[in-house]
């Protein structure tokens, strides 16, 4: 057998394991978010407003939970003022219904949140709704040139579940040729054999946490790796991406940097195009947007496709912005900004204000060499606590981060700067650069 027929064979045993993967709705959801992307937006929102009719139905006879919370907007179908009166759905009031519902007992998958915004939460699923979350992602994925089979180097964290979900992830992983390097609390320093084993695998794709990429950026760049087959993409996905690691990653691994929105909960929330905009994921979640009490507006999303466990109006917890402006794509989805989340805030003097514009400021304007190695803490109101991490060929200069700091943060703030030896990653393996309350270092 010629080594092209051996590739074509690999690759039609990958789709035939990817088509038993994702059961019966596969072909269906692959086939909606292909032709969906193109409908006028008018078309596209009447056709959302459908698929939220059906999951409303499914969330009210589900059980007491929502039939409780839907009490005052009454059973379904809704118009949009009656469903603006079910109440968002918070992380707290999630947990509470999954332990009044069988459903986490009954589920043969689960989707686990990061942790990020507050204490973590399994999301049971089942294997028609995991495709819908499969054909979202892969939809963006295809935006960049992308392909099923094709091989990609996941960066992410390792499976919270229990053995049998994370055996079950192993073999999805197996089945679509996805190559698993886990970021957990020793993943720096493992990150040139990292490097190493990805140019044997010369992924397609390389998806992961920024934080981690842009820690294979600094391994590369320190001992003089590099990448000869260079990948179609990079995709960001699970934490803010900050510029500096946008910029540092497209030029090491020089090709397009990608960031996808999403969470465990809700699968890929939105994607961005070729033309720069973050493209709402119309056909899996509906997106609307509340006021928040410390200014801004607060995303809520209602997943469209988990029956098993409805999430309706689920406060995300980011500020963000919905557009309904055309792209120069010309797909009909709408676009979403995110400008921070919502606890993530500054607070002094009695004020508030979002942290991450700030915060982005700050660190793109320190040195290259910082990029990555520092982080700030907000302990208390009035105070900010610049975390660098020592290098053993660094004498870092405190005055020097004092002075950055108080240039950008202006007005009044108490700023100390503390040495420490190694950032914490979250169990999730996520890496905040904004962190409120004590710090989250050695």
């Amino acid at each position: 057998m010629t080594a092209a027929a051996a590739r074509s064979a690999a690759l039609h045993l990958r789709h035939t394991g990817l088509r038993l993967l994702l059961h019966g709705r596969g072909g269906e959801a692959q086939a909606l978010h292909a032709e969906a992307q193109w409908w006028a937006a008018d078309i596209l929102r009447a056709r959302q407003w459908g698929w939220l009719q059906d999951i409303l139905r499914a969330a009210w006879d589900a059980g007491e939970f929502y039939a409780a919370r839907m009490a005052e907007s009454g059973p379904p179908p809704l118009d949009p003022a009656r469903f603006r009166r079910v109440p968002p759905l918070t992380r707290r009031d999630l947990a509470r219904q999954l332990r009044q519902t069988a459903a986490a007992r009954r589920a043969g998958l689960m989707r686990t949140s990061g942790g990020s915004g507050g204490a973590a939460v399994a999301i049971p699923l089942d294997r028609d709704t995991y495709a819908w979350y499969v054909a979202g992602t892969w939809r963006g994925f295809q935006w960049w040139g992308v392909e099923p089979g094709d091989p990609v180097a996941l960066l992410l964290g390792r499976s919270q579940g229990s053995p049998l979900h994370a055996l079950l992830a192993l073999a999805k992983d197996r089945v679509i040729n996805w190559h698993r390097f886990p970021v957990d609390p020793a993943f720096d320093d493992r990150a040139a054999g990292i490097v190493r084993a990805m140019e044997r695998l010369r992924p397609a794709l390389l998806y992961g946490y920024p934080s981690a990429l842009h820690r294979l950026v600094r391994a590369i760049r320190a001992g003089g790796l590099r990448l000869r087959a260079r990948p179609k993409a990079v995709v960001l996905t699970g934490e803010p991406l900050y510029v500096f690691q946008r910029q540092a990653i497209a030029e090491t691994f020089g090709c397009p940097v990608v960031e996808e929105y999403g969470s465990g909960e809700l699968g890929s929330v939105a994607f961005e195009c070729p033309h720069g905009a973050l493209h709402v994921t119309a056909e899996n979640v509906y997106l609307e947007t509340v006021a928040a009490e410390s200014g801004g507006e607060r995303v809520l999303a209602t997943q469209l496709r988990n029956r098993l466990a409805p999430l309706v109006r689920y406060e995300i917890g980011d500020i963000g912005v919905i557009d309904a402006e055309p792209c120069g794509c010309g797909r009909g989805l709408p676009t979403l900004r995110i400008l921070g989340r919502d606890r993530d805030r500054l607070e002094r003097a009695g004020s508030r204000s979002l942290a991450r514009p700030l915060v982005e400021r700050f660190l793109g304007a320190l040195p290259e060499a910082l990029h990555g190695r520092v982080r700030i803490v907000h302990p208390a109101a009035g105070v900010l606590v610049v975390e660098v991490e020592t290098a053993p060929d660094a004498a870092e200069q405190p005055d020097r981060l004092v002075r950055a700091a108080r240039e950008t943060f202006t007005g009044g703030w108490r700023i100390e700067v503390r040495p420490v030896r190694r950032f914490e990653r979250l169990p999730s393996g996520k890496l905040p650069y904004f962190a409120l309350g004590a710090q989250g270092a050695t």
